[in-house]
């Protein structure tokens, strides 16, 4: 079976800027911010993130053929708390907690509880912008 979607990730906000300032036709369509993983567990930092890995697993299970996720670790907790942290005050992520999933290039995101609800994240995927 073919996986439909495509993940990538990164660490870093530099690393961020770099996959997504390239405007290649590459870009990903949905971007997921998460808390960083622990290399002794293995597991981010952030327990929300960690309770919403499942659903957002289930998500994306049926996403459309083509759909590219870019699942960014935006760094340790100390760092991504700091009100000055640049995914905070960047006008393109503009993150007020973690998990948050966009829908790249829109306005449209999921943050927090709301990723708790693999249907809220399937409706996110099946949304088709009219163009």
């Amino acid at each position: 079976m073919v996986p439909s979607i495509e993940r990538r990730y990164v660490q870093g906000y530099e690393k961020f800027l770099e996959i997504t300032n390239l405007g290649s036709p590459e870009q990903p369509n949905y971007v997921l911010f998460t808390g960083t993983k622990l290399p002794d567990t293995g597991k981010s930092w952030c327990s929300d993130c960690v309770e919403a890995e499942p659903f957002i697993e289930t998500g994306f299970a049926d996403a459309p053929q083509g759909t590219i996720l870019l699942t960014v670790e935006v760094g340790n907790r100390a760092f991504w708390k700091d009100p000055n942290c640049p995914f905070r005050t960047n006008r393109c992520t503009r993150l007020k907690v973690l998990p948050t999933l966009v829908k790249w290039r829109t306005e449209k995101r999921l943050e927090g509880d709301q990723l708790l609800n693999s249907d809220l994240i399937e409706m996110l995927l099946s949304d088709v912008d009219a163009d």
